[in-house]
Formats: C-alpha cells, sequence, structure tokens
C-alpha cells in the first residue's frame, strides 16, 4: 500500500477521531451510522487495513472469497420470513421487520482493491452476525460484537468501534459500564473460542439452515451467549 497514514506522516486523522467523538451526531441512541462508515472509509489508509487483508488471506476459506469477490445475492424479507422458524432466514427477516430496520442501511463504495472488498464484505453480512452470534442490535450489544471480531477478524473499525465505545458510554450511560465490560469480555471470548471464522462464509446458502446448526457447525459452544436475542432464538 503506498501513502500509508502513520504517527509520523498523519496530517489529519487524528483530528477526524476527536472530531469523531466530539460530535453530537454520534452521541449514543441517536440512531446514525453515516458517520461510522465515513470514518471506517478514513481508515482505509492506515497500516492496520492492510494488516487487516494480509492476515485475512492467510486463510484459505477466506482468500477463496476474495479471489472470487464474492458478496451475498439480494433477498427478499417476505419470502425469508416464510421459512421454517428457527432457520436463519426466518428469525433474521423477523428480527429485521419487528426493528423496522433497513436491511440495506450501509454505504455502498465500489469494489476497486482488497480493502474496498472487505469493507463491502463486512456490510453486507454485518447484520447476519448479530442473529448468529447472539448480540443484540443496540448499541452496546453492537460493541459485544466488534469484541468479537476482535478475537476473530482483525477488521479497523471494530478496535475503533471497541475503543470509542468505552468512551462513548463512560460520557453518556455511566451506569452501563458493567454491562459494557461483560458484553465486551463475552464477545471477545467467544470470538476466540469459535473456530469457524464468520467473516468466512457465504451467508446467504444458509438461510433454510436452523440456527442451531448454523452455530454447531462453526463450533460456538452451545452456552455462548446470556442476551436476550440470543434466548429467543
Amino acid at each position: 500500500m503506498v501513502n500509508v497514514i502513520s504517527r509520523d506522516t498523519d496530517k489529519g486523522l487524528l483530528t477526524y477521531i476527536i472530531q469523531f467523538l466530539a460530535s453530537s451526531r454520534l452521541k449514543i441512541d441517536n440512531g446514525r451510522t453515516d458517520a461510522v462508515f465515513d470514518f471506517e472509509d478514513a481508515l482505509d489508509q492506515t497500516e492496520m487495513a492492510q494488516l487487516a487483508v494480509n492476515e485475512l488471506r492467510k486463510s484459505p476459506e477466506v482468500n477463496i472469497l476474495f479471489e472470487e469477490r464474492w458478496l451475498p445475492d439480494a433477498f427478499n424479507l417476505e419470502e425469508l420470513s416464510q421459512l421454517p422458524e428457527g432457520t436463519l432466514g426466518h428469525v433474521y427477516a423477523h428480527k429485521i421487520k419487528s426493528q423496522d430496520f433497513n436491511p440495506y442501511f450501509y454505504k455502498t463504495v465500489p469494489v476497486v482493491d482488497d480493502i474496498s472488498y472487505l469493507k463491502m464484505l463486512w456490510r453486507t453480512t454485518h447484520d447476519i452476525y448479530h442473529v448468529v452470534g447472539g448480540f443484540d442490535t443496540d448499541e452496546i450489544g453492537e460493541i459485544g460484537l466488534q469484541a468479537f471480531f476482535i478475537a476473530q477478524t482483525p477488521i479497523p473499525i471494530s478496535a475503533m468501534i471497541v475503543s470509542f465505545g468505552l468512551v462513548m458510554i463512560s460520557l453518556y450511560q455511566p451506569h452501563n459500564c458493567k454491562y459494557l465490560m461483560s458484553e465486551i469480555s463475552r464477545g471477545y471470548n467467544l470470538g476466540s473460542q469459535t473456530p469457524g471464522k464468520f467473516i468466512a462464509q457465504k451467508w446467504d446458502k444458509y438461510w433454510d439452515v436452523q440456527i442451531s446448526d448454523i452455530r454447531a457447525s462453526l463450533g460456538m459452544k452451545p452456552s455462548f451467549s446470556n442476551s436476550s436475542l440470543a434466548a429467543k432464538i
């Protein structure tokens, strides 16, 4: 990678980070994600972005995805909701519909290299990770999921969200700090102990598979979660 941003050459990223933390748009619970995607894009020229790609390409199953540039096919929530109860498609569709989420909420970028491909792979499959991993979709559940990914996959934005999450929860929800630390710990331990990488899966092939079977195939422990989401599926 050329023009890698480092501490010695940084002329703006640190300022961006400070603005990212200080911006009123990023206060917990306002539901905006644009700034997160913009910040993720700003990380493209950091050393950690290239290191993430290099590390992931060491895994044969992930490397195949990079070579194929695989991304999930478009889906229909109504069709998925008709699948048998307990299947990934059924649970995913009902979760998205019950919370009035837009499954295509993410910012798209042209896939022109490995880093841009990794971002689109992550963004297009992110909501599925919540369902399979058993992490709630609130802010603390999101941070717990990112801790899971720090253990499994060295994606730069995951480290940033966990780091910033500690600051944001401390500032705006100090009463939830203990819960946050518990979810970070649970997420990291679960990621460390799950041999099947989430980022390596072609998830649209699992829509009609029971989530319990998916978790078993990935090597997740049966008692992997204490979250309310996991208890329901």
